[in-house]
């Protein structure tokens, strides 16, 4: 976590570059409108390399990898074309990245505390469509957008976040969603156990934190408090690490 104050990283800037299967749904999904077909896994992988593909050192890597555990190619079909997303917890921006490169997003903001990350996605967003990403950092929800999106990404965040924070914390990412947008949330998986034990142990080895896992069910609570519907709910195994996806509509579209 980095202490620096809230900094606006827009490509667009003119000194940006100094730094300054278990289914089951509520209703049917939403009708989704593509620019092309949801991109299969291989296609995943092949984007996440390219779009690091200039980045030195081991996080570059680490990133085009990610792929290989991370069930992306779930996530991405639920986002609705020409969206206005927000990322919370963006990290080296690689999700912001794939939708960008697959023509999804009309504009879309990312933020995260790792000033360090966000230079990486910085420097990947000039190679994909500098004009649709901007990132900024941010240390508190305070810092947070003010505005509201159509689409809110929460994805492997919330375990990074002390269990006392963990609502109010998640409470604020879907008070950044517009009536009829969606919050789609995506995090470790605490079942089965072996599974949650490599998960702790590869956020101790590559981030240095401890998992604090939040059921889903608990997630899908707050969510219904404010006023969401779970449209889709799924839990996927990625070699030795499982993840649970859920998908939520706002009331009042």
């Amino acid at each position: 976590m980095v202490s620096r104050g809230p900094l606006l990283l827009s490509i667009a800037s003119s000194n940006a570059s100094s730094f300054n299967s278990t289914l089951h749904l509520d209703h049917s999904p939403l009708p989704l409108s593509s620019p092309s077909p949801s991109p299969s896994r291989a296609a995943v992988a092949t984007m996440a390399k390219a779009l690091f593909a200039d980045e030195p050192g081991w996080r570059a890597r680490v990133q085009s990898m990610r792929p290989a555990i991370c069930p992306f190619e779930r996530v991405l079909p639920w986002i609705p074309a020409n969206a206005n997303v927000l990322d919370i917890g963006c990290g080296a921006g690689l999700v912001l990245g794939l939708l960008a490169r697959s023509g999804r997003v009309a504009h879309a903001v990312g933020i995260d505390a790792d000033a360090n990350a966000l230079q990486r996605a910085l420097r990947m967003a000039k190679r994909v469509l500098p004009t649709r990403l901007e990132f900024r950092h941010t240390t508190s929800t305070v810092d947070w957008p003010t505005t509201l999106f159509d689409c809110v990404l929460l994805i492997d965040v919330v375990h990074h976040i002390a269990p006392r924070a963990q609502n109010s914390f998640a409470l604020a990412a879907m008070d950044r969603v517009l009536p009829g947008g969606r919050f789609i949330y995506k995090d470790m998986a605490s079942r089965p156990y072996m599974h949650a034990l490599v998960n702790r142990a590869h956020d101790l080895l590559m981030a240095r934190q401890w998992i604090h896992y939040i059921a889903p069910e608990h997630m899908i609570g707050l969510a219904r408090s404010r006023g969401f519907v779970l449209t889709h709910r799924e839990h996927v195994r990625r070699l030795w690490y499982a993840h649970d996806l859920l998908v939520f509509e706002r009331a009042g579209g």
